[in-house]
């Protein structure tokens, strides 16, 4: 029993009935709302439009359905949430892991305009800038939901089942960058998402790998809304080469915080296991 719950075949499904309900919950959430416009707009005879725009619809949906995910992780036992998760991690470690955070988000987003991909969404998300709903769930609600679903559901049970975590953490990434569907959101996500994974795994919880996906959405979604993507595009190509420098000066000082912030945290129990699980 125990052989076959922990073969390679259960765990491919396991992952996959995680992404799957996320997914459900998404098509549900959007065809729904989608569905009650189009009886509102028809129950008034056809006159008018539609009571909603498709960005308010597309902005409801995704909050909708973050929300009923994380309802998901929590009621079915994908994520615990433990009474004691802001004492779980201390105040300097909280400030290194952001740091390291953030100057992983500077170094990436100047890497992403080097590569140059394509950004298929870039228009979608500049008009969802304007919609409440959408700026709360982007900002707020979608990191949540995130960290709790690929730290916290996936990678934390493969790591569980892992001799190497290093497995759990980078299949992890790679689902977690794919699931955005986005050229240039793919290979980011997949690189945030291995630093990410590597602060869950030493720091055992999920508030530090939240707090720093928080700030990497809201720094975006506020990019977007101050600037344009435009002009964001227009600084960073002009500036390349005077920003390798900044790069290398960041990334010089990120390898010594990862080796203290390593060095710092206490031995991470075997069988790897989360705080609020000790």
């Amino acid at each position: 029993m125990t052989e076959g719950k922990d073969s390679f075949k259960h765990r491919v499904w396991w992952v996959a009935k995680v992404l799957l309900w996320y997914f459900f919950y998404q098509v549900v959430c959007t065809y729904g709302f989608y569905a009650f416009d189009w009886c509102a707009t028809w129950l008034s005879g056809g006159g008018r439009e539609a009571v909603f725009t498709e960005n308010a619809l597309l902005a409801a949906s995704l909050f909708l359905s973050a929300l009923l995910m994380i309802w998901h992780l929590i009621t079915f036992g994908y994520v615990k949430i433990s009474s004691r998760i802001f004492s779980e991690v201390s105040p300097s470690t909280l400030v290194k892991t952001t740091v390291l955070i953030f100057g992983s988000m500077y170094v990436l987003n100047i890497a992403m305009e080097w590569i140059a991909l394509p950004d298929f969404m870039e228009d979608t998300f500049m008009e969802l800038s304007d919609e409440p709903l959408a700026v709360a769930a982007m900002a707020l609600l979608a990191p949540i939901v995130e960290e709790m679903m690929f730290r916290g559901a996936i990678q934390g049970y493969l790591m569980r089942r892992s001799s190497n975590p290093w497995t759990g953490i980078i299949i992890t990434a790679i689902i977690f960058g794919a699931i955005h569907m986005n050229p240039q959101q793919v290979v980011y996500a997949t690189m945030l998402g291995i630093i990410f994974g590597w602060i869950y795994y030493r720091t055992r919880s999920l508030l530090p790998v939240i707090v720093g996906h928080v700030l990497n959405n809201s720094i975006a979604v506020a990019s977007m809304k101050i600037w344009g993507t435009e002009d964001i595009e227009a600084i960073t190509a002009d500036d390349k080469m005077i920003m390798v420098p900044f790069v290398l000066f960041i990334i010089a000082m990120l390898v010594p915080l990862i080796i203290n912030i390593n060095r710092k945290l206490p031995a991470v129990p075997h069988p790897w296991r989360e705080k609020s699980e000790d």
